[in-house]
């Protein structure tokens, strides 16, 4: 069996971890009003967050979608290299090395997809 197989097995694991650190970043709450730094002061001088006095929360709240999309993009890769390689080598033992990588990118993009269209 070539070593390619293996690598780029192994490569569609790492670029899946990534795509779903991504993800998970993308849960973070990016707003100052909710830092900790920010506590203390807002406790001394009494303000009103801005959070509570606009609805409007553009800035903060498409993060979420952007990681999520760029986590979408490592997982296409994640999917279509170990496909492309597919069409080379297609003996049975490369076919159980990458097939599973295959499917489990696939699994794991349909995921995220469906978290961006929701």
């Amino acid at each position: 069996m070539d070593p390619i197989v293996f690598f780029v097995a192994a490569y569609t694991g790492v670029l899946l971890v990534a795509a779903a650190g991504l993800h998970r970043l993308g849960r973070i709450d990016t707003s100052p009003w909710r830092s900790r730094v920010l506590a203390g002061h807002r406790r001394a001088i009494g303000a009103v967050p801005w959070r509570e006095r606009s609805s409007a929360d553009w800035p903060h709240s498409e993060v979420p979608r952007l990681y999520t999309g760029i986590g979408a993009v490592a997982a296409a890769a994640a999917a279509v290299l170990p496909a492309g390689l597919l069409v080379a080598h297609h003996r049975l033992p490369e076919v159980a090395v990458l097939g599973p990588a295959t499917v489990l990118a696939l699994w794991f993009l349909g995921k995220l997809m469906a978290t961006l269209r929701s």
